[in-house]
C-alpha cells in the first residue's frame, strides 16, 4: 500500500504492476522518485542497497583508521580475501543482514510489514553498535565492554561536555543531525527490503543471496566467536553482542568481589626502614608515548632532543637512566595509568576505578605516598587542571591515596591566560610556584605527585617557555583555542612533537633550578597520545629517573633500565603497575637500614584476589 498525497486515502499496488503516480491537490500527479526505481529496477536496487547496507556497517572504523587502512582490501590469498583481514577496509559482509535478505528472498511469510519494520529497526541498532565498537576500538584501544563503558560515559562526557563549553546550538544541530542519519538508515533499508519482496525479482538473485548465506554461515560454524572481531571478513553482531556481555558479566563479578587483603599484604613496608630520604617527584608527563619512538619522522627530532637534554643534566652533575613501561590505558584515562602506578595494581577500567574510589574505606589501604608518609614524608597531590569536581570526590582522591596535602588550581594565585584541556596555566608557572611554596613551609622529605597538562590534546596553542616563570603570572586575554577539527592530520603530528619538546624542556629547567644532591625526579608517560598514534605503536610510555646519585641509578640497571634518556633497545621491560614495588625495592636497596633484606619486586603489580588461607589439617 502507498499513502496517497491527499490525507488518509491509499492506493493498492498489485503485484507485478508497473510503478504508479496519483493524483495530488490541483491534479498534479506525484510520484516518489526512490520507490519507482525500487519498483522499475528491484534487482539492480536490491543489490546496489545490500551493498550500501553492509558497507555503512563497516564504514566507521575504516574511517577512525583511515591514517592506518587503505580502501580497497587488496588480493593476498584467498583466505585474507574471504575470511580475515587485518585491513580495516568497509568492504566485509554482515552474518545476520545477509541470512535476513536470503530469508526474505525465500520465505514469503517473512514477508510481512511488522517483520520489515523490525528488521529496519535491528539494522539501526545494529549500525549504533558498529559506531561504538570502532570508536572505543580505534579512539581508546580497548575492547567494548558496556559495563565499563557504560560507567565512563556516565562520568566522562558531562566532564567531556563542561570543558569543552561547547554553545547548546551545537548540541542541537548534532542531535538533529543524528535523527536525520536515522531516518535516511531506516528508510534505505526499508526500500531494501521493499526490492526483495517484488515479484520480479530473477531467480538469479535468489540463488546467488542463498550462496552468500550459506558461506556465511559455514564461516560462523567454523569460526564462531572470532566472527566478533573487526578483522573478519563475515562479522556478526551475535557473536558480538556475546562476547560484549560476557566480558561484562565478567568484570562487574571483579569489580564488586574485589578483596583488597590481598593488596594490602602484597604492599606492607612496616618492616622495612628508609635511613636517608631524598626528596621525591613523581610526575606524569600526560601524552608521552613510545610512538616518539616508532615514526621515523618523530625518531629523529625525539633522539635529538633527547641526546641535547641528557648532556645538559650530565655537565650539571646529573645522571638518568630511562625504560619503556606497558601502561594500563591507551590514548586517555590518564587517571586509571597513575593510580595503577601509585597503587601497584592493575587499573585498566573506569569501573574498577570508580569502585576503588568507593569502596576502599581504610586508612591503611596501600599506596606509595601512603608508604612513603609512613617513612616520614610529606605527601603533596598537585593537580592544576581547573575543575569543578566536589570536595566528596576529593575527599575520595586523597583517601584512596593517601596525600597529606592538596594543591588544586584555585591554591596558584594565577591570573594568566590558561591553556588547553581543563583549562591549565603553564606548567612551567605550576611547578616552579609550588615547589617555592613548599619549600618555604615544609620541612619534612617531600613525595610531590603531579601529572602535567600543556601536553595534552589538542597540543595547540602552547604557553612560551620563559626565563622567568613569574612573568607567566599577568594577566593578558585569553588564549584563542583552535578547533581541533580544523587541524590537518600531519599538522597535529606537527603540534604534538612540539608540546612534547616544549614539556621536556620545561621539565630539565625545573631539575635544574631546583635539584640538589637530595633530589630524585621520576617522569613517567601516562598513555600514547590520541590522534597520532596507532594500534601497532603499542601501550608503552618512556619512564626517566634522574639523580645526582650515580649508584642510585645503577641500581635500576637490573630491571632494564639503561644509562641515559634514549631507551635503547625499544622495547618494554615494565609494567605501570610494578613499578610502586620496583621502586621501593631500589630505594631500600640503596637507602635501607637493611640493605640485604628487601622486599618483592612485583612485576605485574599485586593479585586482586585475597591471600590464600591455609590449608585445614
Amino acid at each position: 500500500m502507498i499513502q496517497d498525497a491527499e490525507p488518509h486515502r491509499r492506493i493498492a499496488i498489485a503485484e507485478g504492476a508497473p510503478a504508479r503516480s496519483w493524483p495530488a491537490q490541483g491534479g498534479v500527479r506525484v510520484r516518489w522518485p526512490a520507490l519507482a526505481t525500487v519498483e522499475r529496477h528491484p534487482n539492480a536496487f536490491f543489490w546496489v542497497a545490500f551493498g550500501l547496507l553492509n558497507l555503512l556497517l563497516f564504514l566507521p572504523a575504516y574511517l577512525l583508521e583511515v591514517e592506518n587502512a587503505t580502501l580497497l582490501p587488496g588480493l593476498a590469498g584467498v583466505e585474507h580475501l574471504l575470511i580475515w583481514r587485518s585491513n580495516l577496509d568497509p568492504f566485509r559482509l554482515s552474518l545476520e543482514l545477509t541470512l535476513l535478505g536470503a530469508l526474505w528472498l525465500t520465505v514469503r511469510w517473512v514477508r510481512r510489514r511488522a517483520v520489515r519494520y523490525g528488521i529496519a529497526a535491528l539494522y539501526l541498532l545494529t549500525f549504533v553498535y558498529y559506531v561504538y565498537e570502532a570508536i572505543v576500538l580505534s579512539v581508546f584501544l580497548v575492547e567494548p565492554n558496556f559495563y565499563s563503558q557504560y560507567y565512563w560515559a556516565s562520568d566522562g562526557l558531562p566532564f567531556l561536555a563542561q570543558h569543552l563549553e561547547t554553545g547548546w546550538w551545537l548540541y542541537a544541530v548534532a542531535a538533529l543531525g543524528a535523527v536525520a542519519g536515522a531516518a535516511l538508515i531506516v528508510t534505505l533499508a526499508l526500500l531494501w527490503l521493499r526490492s526483495g519482496a517484488a515479484p520480479r525479482i530473477h531467480w538469479a538473485t535468489r540463488v546467488v543471496m542463498l550462496l552468500l548465506a550459506g558461506c556465511c554461515l559455514l564461516v560462523a560454524v567454523r569460526h564462531q566467536i572470532y566472527t566478533a572481531q573487526q578483522e573478519m571478513v563475515v562479522s556478526s553482531i551475535g557473536y558480538k553482542l556475546q562476547k560484549n556481555v560476557a566480558a561484562s558479566v565478567k568484570l562487574q563479578a571483579d569489580v564488586t568481589g574485589f578483596d583488597d587483603r590481598g593488596v594490602r599484604a602484597a604492599y606492607d613496608y612496616s618492616a622495612f626502614q628508609l635511613v636517608r630520604k631524598p626528596d621525591i617527584y613523581f610526575i606524569f608527563v600526560e601524552s608521552y608515548g613510545s610512538v616518539l619512538y616508532k615514526r621515523p619522522d618523530y625518531l629523529l627530532s625525539y633522539t635529538t632532543l633527547l641526546e641535547e637534554l641528557n648532556t645538559t643534566l650530565t655537565d650539571a652533575g646529573w645522571h638518568t637512566t630511562s625504560a619503556l613501561s606497558k601502561s594500563t590505558t591507551w590514548g586517555g584515562g590518564s587517571w586509571m595509568a597513575y593510580t595503577s602506578t601509585l597503587l601497584g595494581l592493575r587499573i585498566d577500567n573506569h569501573p574498577q576505578y570508580l569502585a576503588m574510589l568507593d569502596t576502599v574505606q581504610v586508612e591503611s589501604f596501600p599506596s606509595l605516598g601512603r608508604t612513603l608518609a609512613n617513612q616520614g614524608y610529606h605527601h603533596v597531590w598537585l593537580s592544576a587542571m581547573a575543575e569543578n569536581l566536589g570536595e566528596r570526590t576529593w575527599a575520595k582522591y586523597l583517601r584512596l591515596n593517601g596525600a597529606d596535602e592538596l594543591i588544586r588550581n584555585r591554591d596558584l594565585g594565577y591570573v594568566g591566560p590558561q591553556y588547553g584541556w581543563g583549562p591549565s596555566p603553564p606548567d612551567q608557572f605550576v611547578l616552579n610556584y609550588t615547589q617555592e611554596q613548599l619549600a618555604q613551609r615544609v620541612d619534612q622529605p617531600l613525595f610531590l605527585f603531579t601529572i602535567t597538562q600543556n601536553s595534552h590534546y589538542p597540543w595547540a596553542p602552547q604557553p612560551e617557555l620563559v626565563e622567568d616563570w613569574r612573568t607567566l603570572n599577568q594577566p593578558q586575554p585569553p588564549v584563542v583555542e583552535i578547533d581541533p577539527d580544523s587541524i590537518e592530520h600531519s599538522e597535529k603530528r606537527q603540534n604534538y612533537m612540539r608540546a612534547i619538546e616544549n614539556q621536556l624542556r620545561i621539565l630539565t629547567d625545573f631539575i635544574l633550578r631546583h635539584g640538589d644532591e637530595n633530589s630524585l625526579f621520576v617522569l613517567i608517560g601516562d598513555h600514547q597520545p590520541p590522534q597520532v598514534s596507532r594500534r601497532a605503536d603499542g601501550w608503552e610510555t618512556p619512564v626517566h629517573i634522574v639523580s645526582r646519585d650515580a649508584d642510585l641509578i645503577a641500581a635500576f640497571a637490573e630491571y632494564g633500565f639503561g644509562p641515559g634518556l634514549e631507551v635503547q633497545p625499544v622495547e618494554p621491560t615494565l609494567r605501570h603497575e610494578g613499578i610502586y614495588s620496583l621502586f621501593m625495592r631500589v630505594l631500600l636497596s640503596q637507602y635501607g637500614a637493611d640493605q640485604t633484606n628487601l622486599p618483592e619486586y612485583l612485576p605485574n603489580g599485586a593479585d586482586r584476589s585475597p591471600p590464600s588461607e591455609p590449608v585445614p589439617q
